[in-house]
């Protein structure tokens, strides 16, 4: 849960602070323990500039002793309307209800929590103000609450402070790949729909499609070999496409019996047949597994696709029809590829459709 940034921690004391036991002493006084760790943990907040407040509905000296132990900057006694209590605190605090967190356990309590930018309660705290909290703490109240809280705020403060740093280095990444998907626009269309009239062209006369790629790009292999064996946008009868990274016995087999570099090239020698098509993904165009692969498909007849990063490499060189995504990163370049087959599967799709069905060939999900 992403929250605004926490300057003021308010507490109720019995229950949150203090386990809610109250001691006697000799003199016939009442203490209340507080646990060392939540005091030291109120000290480091009071160092990171949060300020604290107490808000209970207790009052009396036991009250103003706790206060100055734990460091209290405003103090909010006998406030059984914790409501009414908080909307006083914000005003004399001058803090904003949203950079506010309220430790609260009981159901009065609980009925203050939609005010405050963050609410949390004990794991021993009421159902109500458990069903309420934005958090539930895994410590007990008196037993290690303030310190587990004091965590989460000082963790929220962090990711707050970090927050303009990932707006901009996400700012340059979008802005890199629009810049790449304009040129992807100005310089690819033509060989982009050269692929897409090769693609309908094998699947209208009864072929197959076999991918291949390594990592991202088997992902990218898989998922197109979905597109075609399920459907694109229009229902229709499945097209023959297989990715050629998903059978785990043949890749280990192959991988272990001879070498990774064939684990593609055997399934292409079994399965490609004159006209049928193999596509070979690669972002660096190097891939040497991809590489073999392309030259058993030309071996068989069959036709050869690539697609690759704006090098091109060995692969683009093995094929007879290739994209080279007009970009040199990998994140870019794995952008292009499915943008692209998301492209020429709209356009085969479309065409097909529209031969045996003229009045479906719209798309759109």
């Amino acid at each position: 849960m992403l929250v605004n940034r926490i300057e003021l921690l308010a507490l109720d004391i019995d229950g949150v602070i203090t386990d809610g036991k109250v001691s006697v002493g000799s003199q016939g006084q009442e203490t209340k323990g507080i646990a060392f760790r939540d005091l030291d943990a109120l000290g480091k907040a009071r160092r990171e500039g949060i300020r604290i407040a107490l808000v209970t509905g207790e009052s009396g000296p036991l009250v103003n002793a706790i206060a100055e132990r734990v460091g209290a900057e405003f103090v909010l006694c006998g406030a059984k309307d914790k409501v009414r209590a908080l909307r006083t605190l914000s005003e004399d605090s001058e803090i904003d209800f949203s950079a506010m967190c309220f430790v609260g356990d009981a159901d009065r309590d609980a009925l203050a929590f939609f005010l405050v930018g963050l609410s949390l309660c004990p794991s021993d705290a009421s159902p109500a103000a458990r069903g309420k909290a934005n958090r539930v703490l895994h410590a007990k109240g008196g037993e290690g609450a303030v310190a587990e809280a004091v965590e989460i705020v000082l963790h929220s403060r962090a990711v707050q402070e970090r927050m303009p740093g990932h707006e901009r280095a996400l700012k340059r990444i979008v802005e890199d790949s629009i810049r790449a998907h304009e040129r992807l626009l100005a310089e690819s269309l033509t060989g982009l729909c050269e692929i897409a009239e090769v693609l309908a062209g094998a699947l209208r006369t009864g072929h197959k499609v076999l991918l291949c790629g390594n990592g991202g790009s088997a992902a990218d292999a898989q998922h197109v070999a979905a597109e075609l064996v399920g459907r694109f946008a229009i229902e229709r009868e499945p097209w023959p496409a297989l990715a050629l990274t998903t059978d785990t016995s043949i890749l280990t087999a192959v991988g272990n019996d001879w070498d990774f570099k064939d684990v593609f090239a055997r399934q292409v020698r079994a399965h490609a047949r004159a006209g049928d098509i193999v596509v070979g993904i690669s972002t660096s165009g190097r891939s040497p597994n991809v590489v073999r692969a392309l030259e058993a498909a030309t071996e068989r007849g069959s036709i050869t696709i690539a697609f690759t990063g704006r090098n091109g490499g060995p692969i683009a060189k093995a094929a007879q029809f290739s994209f080279k995504a007009p970009e040199a990163a990998t994140p870019r370049v794995q952008e292009l590829h499915i943008l692209a087959w998301h492209g020429i599967c709209e356009i085969v799709e479309a065409a097909l459709v529209a031969e045996r069905a003229p009045g479906l060939a719209e798309t759109g999900s």
